[in-house]
């Protein structure tokens, strides 16, 4: 609650940060002045706009996910070609169907840089951008649109999660959505603190072990590909085996001795990559030998990323995972009930029988 009253308090006060002017908030998120106005993107580049952000694009990866979860995909008038393909299974589409049917204004990809020709044709008052800054001077430049370049980041640690709450104060501030900016933010806090709580007073000789694999990062991998970081075992006081490697890296490959040596409890995977942990665990003899895999104890959960992390997908694996490994502190979450909580009020939708469908995550991998 202290958490909850701080947000609601800065956002009484108009702190709104990285944004100067005198444009004032209509209750629906409508800036209600056309007075010029700056800001200051997480590149640190001053940016002129509009009083008013009525047309939007975005562009790089995760950029769109962003505007998404403040509820303002009705502004977007045009998408990288990804959104109406391979993207088309993330939440985010999932909750809004209409966003496949925009116009293509680019490629998607970690070096999209949009396609100023079509972007000019859809005529967006602001470009949102994730990825090099020099790219977005560039587009800038070739589409005489502001572009604002975004900081998203993972969702592991408090540090992180404060820079992912800069973003959505940045967009929430430019499209007049601050006060759900500050529900997304005060929403995240208040979910992770009742995971952490479940499981706080378990001592550590008691905490079980676990390990994530097939952990997508910029394409599929296999069963060797985890996290130093995993958030939804951070969040629910489960020991992650990787988190003793010496490494900054967002991903990392392992050797098959190293995961024999661990010999995690529980072996989590992305059900992005579900053939490739399935190949992997099957055809291996040495891996048999996995207590995890003698116990049946493999499990999928929802893509960790795709096309950057997907936050509600990772809340909703933290309470999957606790209720598996768990389950007396669990006991009382129905997962079905929970997942489409989140998604609703994250992205607005409940979305566990269309994620169950398009995924098959939360059930124990048969290998």
């Amino acid at each position: 609650m202290y958490y909850r009253r701080m947000v609601l308090r800065a956002i009484g006060a108009g702190a709104i940060t990285g944004v100067t002017g005198c444009s004032a908030v209509g209750l629906q998120g409508t800036a209600m002045n056309d007075g010029p106005r700056t800001v200051i993107d997480e590149a640190g580049r001053e940016i002129s706009l509009p009083g008013a952000v009525e047309r939007a694009v975005a562009v790089g990866p995760g950029a769109l996910r962003q505007v998404a979860y403040l509820g303002a995909t009705g502004r977007i008038v045009g998408i990288e070609d990804g959104e109406s393909e391979w993207l088309q299974k993330v939440p985010y589409n999932q909750a809004t169907p209409g966003l496949r049917e925009k116009p293509v204004i680019g490629s998607a990809g970690p070096n999209a840089g949009g396609n100023g020709e079509e972007i000019l044709s859809v005529d967006p008052d602001v470009i949102f951008f994730y990825g090099d800054p020099s790219r977005a001077e560039a587009l800038q430049k070739q589409t005489e649109t502001p572009v604002v370049v975004l900081g998203i980041t993972d969702f592991g640690g408090a540090e992180k999660r404060q820079q992912l709450y800069e973003t959505w104060r940045l967009v929430g501030g430019i499209l007049g959505m601050e006060n759900r900016a500050a529900e997304l933010e005060i929403f995240v806090e208040e979910t992770i603190e009742d995971l952490g709580d479940r499981t706080a007073d378990l001592p550590e000789a008691e905490r079980a072990t676990a390990y994530a694999g097939a952990i997508s990062y910029k394409g599929a991998h296999g069963i060797a590909t985890t996290r130093r970081q995993f958030p939804p075992f951070a969040f629910t006081n489960v020991e992650n085996v990787a988190s003793v490697l010496e490494t900054d890296a967002a991903s990392v490959q392992i050797s098959e001795e190293k995961l024999l040596t661990w010999d995690p409890r529980a072996i989590f995977v992305d059900s992005n990559n579900l053939d490739r942990a399935h190949e992997d665990l099957s055809n291996n003899e040495a891996l048999d030998r996995l207590t995890a895999v003698e116990n049946g104890a493999v499990y999928t959960l929802l893509p960790h990323a795709s096309y950057h992390h997907n936050y509600g997908s990772i809340l909703a694996n933290a309470y999957f995972v606790g209720s598996t490994l768990y389950p007396d502190r669990f006991d009382d979450v129905d997962l079905e009930s929970k997942v489409n909580s989140i998604f609703e009020r994250m992205l607005g939708a409940p979305l566990y029988d269309e994620l169950i469908q398009a995924y098959d995550p939360y059930r124990k991998l048969e290998v």
